[in-house]
C-alpha cells in the first residue's frame, strides 16, 4: 500500500474535530436562577437566558432549550432581573417591566393566559424600583414603597387579603408602604420595610414567613 493510500485509510478512521467552543458570555452584571432556566443582564442592559425552554421561558422566540446562553429578544436597559417557576419578567429603566415565559395563571400580566416565548409589556405597571417573580405569581414594588401583586393566589400569594383563585389585575398588597426590597419564591413573597423590618405572606406549610406559625396568609405578616 502506498504511503498516500495509508494516509487516505487514516484519515478515514479518525475522529471528527470536536464542535468549537461557545462563545462566552460577555461580562454579567446580575443574575437571576429560575426552576430549570437561568437568565443574566450583560453589558449594555441586554439579557440572556439558557436552559429549559419548553414555556418560552429564555424569550428568544422559541421553545428550544439551550445549553449556552441566547439572546432574550428586544430587550435593552434592563435592570433587575427575575426567574420564576417557567418564566421570567425584567425591569427597564424608567420603572416599566417586560416579561416572558408561562402566562397560564396571568403571571406575565399582558392581557391573555397565553404564554409567551419573546417580552411582553407588564399592563398597569410603571415606576417600579423593583420587580420578583415566584412559581405561579409576579410582583412589584413600587415607588412610594407599595407592592402590587398579580397571578395565581390559592395560599393568599397577592396579599390583598382575598381568597379569589386569580388577580389577573395588579393589586395592592396590604401594607402601609416603606417597603425597600421585595423576593418573591414559589407560593410567597417577602417585603423588607424602611428600618430593617421583614413581612411575609402567601403559602406557610413549613414556617416559611417566619411568624412562628404554619398558616398561610393573605396579608402580609411581621417575621419574628
Amino acid at each position: 500500500m502506498s504511503v498516500l493510500s495509508v494516509a487516505f485509510a487514516l484519515a478515514a478512521c479518525s475522529p471528527p474535530p470536536p464542535p468549537p467552543p461557545a462563545p462566552p458570555l460577555p461580562p454579567a452584571i446580575a443574575l437571576a436562577a429560575g426552576g430549570s432556566h437561568t437568565c443574566a443582564i450583560v453589558v449594555a442592559g441586554s439579557v440572556k437566558c439558557w436552559g429549559q425552554n419548553d414555556r418560552g421561558q429564555l424569550g428568544n422566540g422559541t421553545k428550544v432549550g439551550s445549553l449556552a446562553p441566547v439572546e432574550v429578544v428586544g430587550l435593552s436597559g434592563v435592570v433587575e432581573l427575575s426567574a420564576g417557576g417557567y418564566f421570567s419578567c425584567a425591569l427597564l429603566a424608567g420603572g416599566s417591566a417586560k416579561c416572558w415565559g408561562n402566562n397560564g395563571n396571568g403571571n406575565l400580566r399582558n392581557g391573555t393566559n397565553a404564554s409567551s416565548a419573546v417580552p411582553v409589556d407588564v399592563i398597569g405597571i410603571t415606576a417600579a424600583t423593583d420587580i420578583s417573580v415566584g412559581t405561579y405569581s409576579t410582583c412589584a414594588l413600587l415607588a412610594g414603597g407599595h407592592v402590587k401583586c398579580w397571578g395565581w393566589n390559592d395560599s393568599g400569594m397577592p396579599g390583598d387579603g382575598t381568597s379569589v383563585a386569580l388577580s389577573a389585575e395588579p393589586v395592592d398588597v396590604v401594607n402601609l408602604g416603606g417597603a425597600t426590597q421585595i423576593s418573591s419564591r414559589s407560593q410567597h413573597t417577602c417585603e423588607r420595610l424602611t428600618g430593617g423590618t421583614v413581612e411575609c405572606w402567601g403559602a406557610n406549610g413549613y414556617g416559611q414567613l417566619g411568624d412562628r406559625t404554619r398558616t398561610s396568609s393573605n396579608v402580609p405578616v411581621r417575621v419574628g
